[in-house]
């Protein structure tokens, strides 16, 4: 395959941390979802198949074999010595859930079709479609490359994060407004571990980029959170469709929820812990501290609107 590392992992060997001292509350452990011949194996087929890309939704048994190009056995090597990393990033991200634990093990697959740049599986596993990372974003070597991809562990270890609160803290949706809540909830927390230093605050407030994307999105925020107070499902389905897929700076759900906690947290330490607990229901109240008097009251509005027509 060109690569000595990968070629290890091919035959057996795991990634775990190399760390020393005391044990790590999560160990992170990084496997390929390749076997030696390019077939994926059975798990990364579960996890392509359950996380439905279109590309992967109507498979069979199997994936075709395809082994790893060159450019995605550079991100192989860029991503396997990152483990012991990700163990201290893991603790960080936990913390604002305590006293919900981390998971103690999170396996990490790396497969190269059917699936996103990064995405969780279940409650401790985490996959990375080595072909969606090079197409997206280049060579593995390309400068800020490491960072980025330890900006992508920080969001799916807080959606597996999230998904421990969630069984701790059911949160009933039923309808599409409150399908929204939780979206919000999920992947603006996601996303904020996502920001690149060019989106986080300044000492002034939000920087140029953040500010520019905030402007174009909140009124979005505002009108689409409105039409989903009392939608029907087909038409819940367009309106949520970008609330967190699509290019970035188009996401009118979780980049706004994801650029206000970072505008309360870079004020205060605990607004980050107090939005995790909150869980969903704390988006709307997250939201009215931050837009405007206009636009908060019509999302006040489409609030008492979602709940008269939730009650109906």
């Amino acid at each position: 395959m060109g690569c000595l590392l990968a070629a290890a992992l091919l035959g057996g060997a795991l990634a775990p941390s190399a760390g020393s001292g005391a044990p790590a509350a999560t160990r992170v452990e990084i496997v390929l979802g390749l076997r030696e011949r390019g077939e994926p194996t059975a798990l990364w087929v579960e996890m392509a198949r359950r996380h439905a890309r279109p590309e992967a939704a109507d498979l069979g048994a199997e994936l075709p074999a395809r082994p790893f190009d060159e450019d995605e056995l550079r991100w192989v090597e860029r991503i396997v010595p990152r483990a012991a990393r990700w163990e201290s990033l893991a603790g960080e991200v936990a913390a604002p859930f305590h006293p919900i634990p981390p998971p103690p093990h999170v396996l990490v697959v790396l497969g190269n079709q059917g699936a996103d740049d990064a995405f969780t599986h279940d409650a401790s596993t985490i996959g990375f479609d080595l072909s969606k990372l090079s197409a997206l974003y280049g060579p593995a070597a390309d400068e800020g490359n490491a960072a980025r991809v330890d900006r992508f562990f920080r969001h799916e270890m807080t959606h597996l994060m999230q998904k421990a609160w969630l069984a701790r803290h059911p949160f009933e949706t039923g309808s599409p407004w409150r399908e929204a809540l939780l979206d919000l909830w999920l992947e603006g927390l996601g996303h904020w571990h996502s920001l690149s230093d060019p989106w986080r605050a300044t000492a002034a407030g939000p920087g140029p980029k953040a500010a520019a994307a905030l402007a174009a999105l909140e009124p979005r925020f505002v009108s689409r959170m409105a039409a989903l107070a009392c939608a029907p499902p087909a038409e819940a389905r367009r309106l949520m469709a970008d609330l967190s897929r699509g290019a970035f700076e188009a996401k009118w759900g979780a980049l706004p929820t994801a650029l206000w906690v970072e505008a309360e947290a870079s004020r205060d330490q605990a607004a980050l812990r107090a939005f995790v607990q909150a869980g969903p229901e704390g988006v709307l109240d997250l939201a009215g501290r931050n837009l405007s008097p206009a636009p908060r009251a019509v999302l006040d509005e489409a609030r008492r609107a979602a709940a008269i027509c939730r009650g109906r």
